[in-house]
């Protein structure tokens, strides 16, 4: 038997189809994407290699098998590759004679999407990209194209593997994948990855975010310095405030990102027109 084969090509994907799934998901996630069903379209896309090899000559079969994966779906693609990948084990089984509803797959893809799409992102996003991008912003200090080109391959390159290992893992462990991977410390991996994002957003703000006062209180006995008594006091506290100021606009007043420039242009404005800084 090839290596090429999984168990039996009748009845089994090859690793060629296996890895053609994850590779269609990955590549149409965002891509392929609805504002009605968000990610519903990409994800019913990585799933035609299994439907093409088991319902092309049963047409009510793959509509059917469309249809099912075509109702809402969101989660984090990279982390989410696990979904897709107990979903397809589970599809191979259905197609094989397998005892499995339509609902027990949905209710699969539902439970999973959240939980996974609050550690997805507070890794890919909140964690990942910040120390990435703070090595990339030291590397294009003196205009040197080297911090792109970083930026963009490691980036690139961390979120294929991520994918295909989320997704091979799936696959191969089937409905079990969750419970393997994360089991009863889902809840302590979120959190754990919570707290360490909102610690490197807190290290890029403290590093990358300024503000001085250059205003002096000048008698003559002294002259007081109010950056040094605040640094003293709370060192960038008012990076610090500013941060969570936009934080603040964006979440609790809908602010765009356009306007909020604008309130921080204006703040500028007035405390250089005013001596302050």
């Amino acid at each position: 038997m090839s290596e090429d084969k999984v168990v039996n090509e009748s009845t089994q994907l090859t690793k060629k189809e296996i890895n053609k799934i994850w590779w269609t998901w990955f590549k149409y996630a965002l891509t392929v994407f609805g504002y009605e069903r968000l990610q519903a379209p990409g994800f019913t896309l990585s799933m035609l290699p299994i439907f093409q090899k088991f319902y092309k000559n049963d047409p009510d079969k793959m509509v059917a098998a469309l249809k099912r994966h075509s109702v809402f779906y969101n989660t984090n693609i990279n982390v989410g590759g696990v979904v897709n990948g107990i979903v397809a084990s589970m599809e191979v089984e259905k197609a094989n004679g397998a005892d499995i509803n339509d609902d027990f797959i949905q209710n699969i893809k539902v439970g999973l999407m959240g939980p996974l799409a609050g550690i997805g992102d507070a890794i890919t996003q909140a964690t990942v990209p910040p120390i990435v991008l703070s090595i990339a912003i030291g590397l294009s200090a003196n205009g040197s194209i080297l911090g792109a080109v970083f930026a963009v391959s490691v980036l690139y390159i961390y979120a294929m593997l991520l994918t295909k290992f989320t997704f091979m893992q799936g696959y191969k462990s089937g409905r079990e994948a969750i419970h393997k991977l994360l089991g009863k410390q889902m809840a302590r991996i979120q959190d754990a990855m919570s707290v360490l994002g909102l610690t490197v957003v807190g290290a890029i703000t403290a590093s990358y975010v300024n503000f001085t006062i250059t205003a002096q209180y000048v008698s003559e006995y002294s002259t007081i310095n109010f950056q040094e008594v605040l640094d003293g006091i709370f060192p960038k506290f008012i990076p610090m405030c500013l941060v969570l100021l936009g934080f603040y606009l964006l979440k609790y007043k809908k602010f765009s990102a356009i306007k909020l420039i604008g309130v921080y242009l204006v703040i500028a404005i007035v405390l250089g027109l005013t001596g302050i800084v």
